[in-house]
């Protein structure tokens, strides 16, 4: 058959036993697997594999000390010369606040074309759609071309602590020519969406120290008031035009390339809808179009999470505080050298503070970035149009971080996002009431089976 009769024969499948296939998503978000609680992390494991065990890929717990279980899977086809890496994870946020839900979190109920339960989108629905595209190929008699293998993580929600420690002890059984990430959703206008890359990231904490205790505020005069130094201190990080005051530290960034450029030209984005979402007047740099979309992935960022100092109760306390913190992350945009930027950040705000500080910087995530030109982005991109009937959003860039840098770092199998779930706007990721519509799970189970099916029919 014909590339185009195979994408039929994948689609009726699909719809044949959409049924099963939604039944199946539901039993697999009944199980709760929070990693933040360590709640049913080892029964949602051992259901996923048993799931994956069960139309024919090969699977196994692999496990760390002290870590949640990775699920790893594979088909292996002798004759094939490409292989592709699917990564996702089956640990979601905490559902609280309960009362903020329409129904229970962990009763899949669908209203109005949408399936609701937490890790509808994020990631449970979309990790399904990847190993249900298995299922369906294999009953459409469809061999899949390629080498398919699976890598579902159970720490996403916490941060990923063993994650790296899991590819590089398990390197070779990972090995991978490129590697899809599915754990975003599709564009607000429905269309398909890919990410060719991330920012880096790090976090800091910013704690300064004063008096031995908090002090009577009629002291004022005279004692080091740490929430105005730390005020004081931020304010030298950075100035009114969102500009990162520390020398140096754009030494390095590039502006985005010609490619990009053209990315960018196509992607959708209507800042007064953008605003209305949001609910603010304009957005920090005040252009529009392109102009914006280049300020919110090719700059690097220096935001401010959260501000701790003195008394938060009801009320008024009259005191001088003797402690005062910020939480802030640092994204790193591609070229920027991360290890370097922390020695500045570190650097920089020792310089100007004299009095007692701490700083403390967690680990480095590097940024990432692959090429518009490459396999995987050439086929994901054709798969699109095959099943969306339309071209997909293609982002140069996330303007968030995450993993991707790993997998060229460690298995030299660069990696993209592919979304599959409920627009970002619309799909109440790590909110109450998420969901994921019966069609974006649809189409992203068909976007997977063409995906690994065009994937190994090209030269």
């Amino acid at each position: 058959m014909v590339v185009k009769e195979i994408i039929h024969e994948i689609d009726s499948i699909v719809d044949q036993e959409f049924d099963s296939l939604i039944a199946s998503l539901q039993d697999f978000l009944k199980l709760k697997s929070i990693s933040a609680q360590n709640i049913g992390m080892e029964e949602c494991a051992s259901f996923l594999k048993d799931t994956m065990e069960s139309i024919g890929i090969d699977c196994k717990l692999l496990r760390r000390d002290g870590a949640f279980p990775v699920v790893f899977g594979e088909i292996l086809n002798p004759s094939a010369t490409k292989t592709l890496l699917i990564y996702g994870h089956y640990d979601v946020q905490p559902p609280e606040p309960l009362d903020l839900w329409d129904s229970d979190p962990f009763d899949p109920i669908i209203r109005d074309g949408k399936l609701f339960a937490r890790g509808a989108t994020d990631d449970k629905g979309n990790l399904w759609a990847t190993i249900m595209a298995v299922k369906c190929l294999q009953q459409s008699g469809i061999k899949i071309p390629i080498n398919l293998k699976f890598f579902f993580e159970g720490e996403e929600e916490i941060g990923s602590p063993n994650f790296k420690a899991y590819m590089e002890e398990h390197k070779e059984l990972l090995s991978a020519d490129y590697t899809i990430l599915c754990d975003r959703g599709v564009h607000e206008s429905g269309r398909p969406q890919m990410y060719l890359g991330h920012k880096g990231i790090t976090h800091t904490e910013i704690t300064i120290k004063g008096a031995k205790r908090d002090v009577h505020s009629g002291q004022a005069p005279f004692i080091p008031n740490t929430g105005w130094q730390l005020v004081w201190l931020l304010n030298k990080l950075k100035d009114e035009h969102d500009q990162i005051l520390i020398p140096g530290y754009y030494d390095n960034v590039e502006s985005p390339s010609a490619e990009d450029l053209d990315l960018l030209k196509k992607v959708p984005f209507d800042k007064k809808d953008y605003c209305e979402i949001y609910g603010i007047e304009d957005i920090v740099p005040q252009n529009e179009g392109v102009e914006a979309l280049t300020s919110l992935l090719f700059n690097p960022t220096a935001t401010i999470n959260g501000l701790t100092s003195g008394y938060q109760g009801t009320g008024n306390k009259t005191i001088v505080p003797n402690q005062a913190s910020a939480k802030l992350d640092f994204r790193f945009v591609k070229n920027q050298d991360p290890d370097r930027c922390v020695e500045l950040i570190r650097e920089y705000v020792q310089q100007h503070f004299e009095g007692e500080i701490e700083i403390k910087i967690g680990d480095v995530r590097n940024p990432s970035k692959v090429s518009p030109n490459a396999e995987v982005v050439q086929v994901a991109i054709e798969a699109s149009q095959m099943v969306y009937k339309e071209d997909p959003v293609v982002w140069p860039m996330l303007d968030g971080a995450g993993p991707m840098s790993l997998f060229e770092e460690i298995l030299d199998a660069p990696a993209i996002i592919v979304g599959l779930g409920a627009p970002f706007a619309y799909a109440n990721t790590h909110a109450p009431n998420e969901n994921i519509s019966l069609k974006n799970y649809s189409d992203g189970i068909k976007m997977m089976a063409a995906t690994y099916y065009l994937y190994g029919m090209r030269d």
